[in-house]
């Protein structure tokens, strides 16, 4: 019993311990973060001087208000209102199509950001073609994902995933990692509410690590809020408290009024769950005070529900009727805004398509009135050349006419005279050019005898030799060693080979190309076997050039016929002659 009673004491130690570090930790970020936002008010406050001292109605102010707007967004909305269409109505006097963009942007934002989504499509989809109309991809990527916020917010998942996906695929052509991290929230959101929250928590844990990375305070806020959402969703307590308290922490350094309202009824609502009824309490009328005080009715019905419950829980049913009875008021209220919300919207997207209709109309008509003009234009214009034209030709046709009936003539006696010199010229070349093949071919077959009769010689010559060495004197034998010598010298046929080649190519051009393209497996020995064949020498003739036997030359040709692929009645003569004339 002591031992429990110690370690009881122990125990209360240790967590009042570790509330102290929390609340320490805590007051750090804060401090942090605090400085952050007093960085924010700074820069408005130092946009504001510069407007001032700003005379000129230039670009430059243009600009200044835009970016005055551009950071009231999360902290005023009218006043991002107001800022956007001063900037809005400088830049129609001065003609700035930049200006013009952003400041639609910043205005149909500033309305998404109040729920009044109508107005919120016009501008933006107003900033949208001004965007695409100076080619800022930029601020088309940015305009396509708040336009996804807004079909959010109606409920039409369908289209603002579209308009996310688009950006998406902006944002990473441009490499802006910030904005695909925004992008990835607003994805998360609308999953959470479709209740596919495996998706969404993908999602949301991308866009907290790359806000974290490039430490955008109000990205991390955004990104620790909807988290925390989801795992309550998924009752994981603990999960949700660390979360939310982060959000909170983050969210009011940068005066997110609309976030911290949200995060202090949540976290009421994580303490009621978690049983903590009194610190509960005080969350919620904390929420429930700034929602009235910002007119944020939706956090308003939200803070009713939560403050029920609590009552419920604390068993005080007559407070939790009432608070029953505000929530049934409100909810009524709102549903009926929606109602009417929805069915302005419906309004507001028929009268877009009506316009849209009416411009593609339009536009048909102007491109086919343009059309009309064009031709008419071209048909005068074709009219009054050929009047011209033919004007020109009428006056010019009387003179020329004796001048072109006495050259007609002339021309045409010196084409036929040019026309029978060409073709004499061409008869003469060609029998030239037969006469020099014939030269060639019957140059080449000398040659080819004289191979022959060469060899034969030698042939001759070796017999005797063999006949003269059957003597037995010593200086026979060295005669005949030393005729052996010259007649084996003279009995190589490499040399006069190549020279037979070299004729054989000039003659018939191109013979052995055409044989390696076809067959690319003939050997040298296969391409001089064609090359006499296609002199038309017969074996003995063939078997003395190349000096082996005739029964040699039959086989090589047999062997020719199965590597050219020839049919057994198809002559290799013929086959080569026909594929010297392709």
């Amino acid at each position: 019993m002591i031992f429990f009673k110690v370690s009881l004491c122990q125990s209360q130690r240790y967590l009042y311990i570790k509330k102290i570090i929390t609340c320490i930790i805590i007051g750090i970020l804060f401090s942090l973060n605090f400085a952050y936002a007093v960085d924010k008010t700074q820069k408005i406050d130092s946009l504001l001087q510069q407007l001032n001292t700003h005379k000129e109605d230039d670009f430059i102010k243009v600009d200044l208000l835009n970016a005055i707007g551009f950071e009231y967004w999360i902290i005023d909305t009218d006043k991002s209102i107001s800022f956007g269409k001063e900037a809005f109505r400088l830049s129609r006097i001065l003609g700035y199509p930049n200006g013009l963009a952003k400041a639609n942007r910043v205005i149909g934002v500033a309305y998404w950001a109040q729920g009044n989504q109508n107005k919120a499509l016009e501008y933006l989809n107003t900033s949208h073609k001004f965007y695409k109309k100076i080619q800022d991809k930029t601020g088309l990527a940015n305009t396509r994902l708040n336009i996804g916020m807004v079909y959010a917010d109606l409920k039409e998942y369908e289209k603002a995933l579209h308009y996310y996906e688009q950006a998406i695929n902006e944002f990473t052509a441009l490499g802006l990692k910030g904005r695909i991290a925004t992008t990835f929230t607003k994805i998360g959101t609308l999953l959470i509410e479709q209740h596919k929250d495996t998706e969404a928590l993908q999602y949301l844990t991308y866009a907290l690590q790359m806000h974290t990375t490039n430490n955008f305070t109000y990205g991390i806020a955004e990104a620790h809020n909807r988290l925390g959402i989801l795992y309550l969703h998924r009752n994981e307590i603990e999960q949700a408290s660390y979360h939310i308290k982060r959000s909170m922490v983050l969210g009011s350094t940068v005066n997110d009024i609309d976030g911290l309202t949200n995060n202090l009824i949540i976290y009421g609502k994580i303490l009621r769950l978690s049983n903590r009824l009194n610190e509960a309490l005080i969350k919620l009328d904390k929420g429930l005070k700034l929602a009235k005080e910002n007119n944020l009715k939706k956090y308003e019905l939200f803070a009713y529900e939560e403050l029920k419950e609590l009552k419920k829980q604390q068993y005080k049913p007559e407070e939790a009727f009432i608070f029953y009875e505000k929530y049934i008021a409100l909810k009524d209220s709102l549903f009926n805004s929606e109602k009417s919300k929805q069915i302005a919207y419906l309004e507001f997207e028929n009268e877009l398509r009506k316009k849209n209709k009416e411009l593609q109309v339009l536009k048909a008509k102007e491109k086919t009135d343009n059309f009309i003009k064009l031709i008419l234009i071209l048909g005068v214009t074709i009219i009054s050349i050929c009047g011209y034209v033919i004007y020109v030709i009428s006056r010019q046709r009387a003179k020329k006419s004796k001048q072109l009936s006495d050259k007609t003539q002339e021309l045409l006696e010196s084409v036929y005279a040019l026309a029978q010199k060409d073709l004499e010229n061409s008869e003469l070349k060609q029998q030239e050019l037969k006469q020099q093949l014939d030269f060639k071919n019957k140059e080449l077959t000398s040659y080819a005898l004289n191979f022959i009769k060469k060899n034969e010689v030698v042939q001759q010559l070796q017999k005797t030799i063999k006949g003269i060495k059957k003597s037995s004197t010593i200086e026979k034998d060295k005669l005949i060693i030393d005729l052996n010598k010259i007649i084996r010298k003279n009995l190589s046929i490499d040399r006069d080979w190549e020279d037979f080649s070299r004729f054989f190519e000039d003659a018939h051009q191109g013979f052995y190309s055409k044989l390696k393209s076809k067959h690319a497996d003939l050997s040298t020995n296969d391409l001089k076997i064609c090359s006499l064949i296609r002199l038309n020498l017969n074996t003995k003739e063939t078997a003395s050039i190349l000096g082996i036997s005739p029964e040699s030359v039959k086989t090589a040709r047999y062997r020719l016929r199965k590597k050219l692929e020839l049919d057994s009645k198809q002559e290799i003569l013929s086959y080569l002659i026909q594929l010297g004339q392709e």
